[in-house]
């Protein structure tokens, strides 16, 4: 396979490559699943053949797992950067909310912003940081609401 020259090209290559049967990284890529199968995901260590070895934070193991099923059933995987900083568009892609919505929340100083000209931006950091938060606080509202059904005897 030749090398590419982005990170979206490469993932286009490894997806045509391993979407081939009977190509080198379509061995690999069944190699590979049927390793990470049977694979405590705290526990991967990639090693080099002067046996140098790192141990794999287990979101990587995560997302090899992901990227290695989506390439079996044959789907293509593109791969591609987050800048630091933001755009609100960028911003709102990203919590899955309208840009008016990011707009408000930018306002109401729930999110971190500041300005480049006359355009905000956001890091990417601050709107990791505010998922996280609503996520908790959809989890906090769902428990409540499963209490309250257990307390009234909805369910039983």
């Amino acid at each position: 396979m030749s090398t590419a020259p982005t990170l979206a090209g490469t993932a286009l290559q490894l997806s045509a490559a391993a979407s081939r049967k009977g190509s080198p990284e379509h061995a690999s890529l069944k190699s590979l699943i049927a390793l990470l199968a049977q694979a405590d995901r705290d526990q991967v260590r990639l090693c080099t053949p002067d046996a140098d070895a790192v141990d794999i934070p287990p979101l990587f193991v995560d997302l090899l797992r992901q990227v290695s099923a989506i390439l079996d059933r044959g789907d293509g995987v593109i791969v591609s950067e987050i800048a630091r900083e933001l755009t609100t568009s960028e911003a709102a892609r990203m919590l899955g909310v309208s840009r008016p919505t990011l707009i408000a929340l930018l306002d109401k100083k729930e999110i971190r912003s500041h300005k480049v000209g006359t355009h905000r931006r956001v890091a990417l950091a601050d709107v990791l940081a505010h998922r996280e938060r609503r996520i908790a606080q959809q989890r906090q509202a769902y428990e409540a609401l499963m209490s309250e059904q257990d307390d009234l005897g909805i369910y039983d």
